[in-house]
């Protein structure tokens, strides 16, 4: 019953790296983009036209961002870490 279970932890285990692997992507293109846009909007809105009111936008998206590297460094070399075990 014991290595029945352990079996069973490694397939779930092997699966949930795949899952991971696959979400990888999203996980770091979406929030990306979405940074990206909103410094865009403030360059495009507020740089160009030399208004101040658009501030906000530049503000949220730096959010985002730093958010983003904070987060996804740590998980790219936890994936990285978990396919050297494999």
């Amino acid at each position: 019953m014991g290595k029945h279970n352990t079996i069973v932890k490694e397939n779930i285990r092997r699966l949930l790296l795949r899952l991971e692997l696959w979400f990888a992507p999203l996980l770091l293109i979406v929030p990306l983009a979405v940074s990206l846009t909103f410094v865009r909007d403030w360059f495009i809105r507020g740089v160009c036209t030399g208004s101040s009111e658009f501030d906000g936008e530049l503000f949220i998206g730096m959010i985002i961002l730093v958010g983003n590297v904070l987060v996804d460094i740590p998980f790219l070399r936890s994936i990285r870490l978990l396919r050297k075990k494999e």
